[in-house]
């Protein structure tokens, strides 16, 4: 018997509600940069309605990827339609 134990292998894998969530994750980041992509797509007119320029949604989109581009465009147009 050693004063030292091995690590078992398993204390390295993670558990599968982990990769679930991670896959979970990463659909909606995807999803959420194409409808940030459809957004970008609207007329001016369209988005001015929403309160938002063309220059808040090509900023949140040239973000980094682990930024979620719809929230920062919906704290935008919050924060315009509060005047602020």
């Amino acid at each position: 018997m050693t004063i030292f134990s091995r690590p078992s292998l398993r204390t390295h894998i993670p558990s599968p509600s982990i990769l679930f969530a991670g896959a979970v994750a990463i659909a909606r980041m995807i999803h959420n940069r194409r409808a940030a992509q459809h957004v970008s797509e609207l007329p001016d007119y369209l988005l001015s309605d929403v309160g938002l320029k063309r220059d808040d949604v090509h900023e949140a989109l040239n973000r980094g990827w682990r930024e979620d581009p719809t929230f920062q465009l919906a704290m935008k147009a919050s924060r315009r339609r509060r005047g602020l």
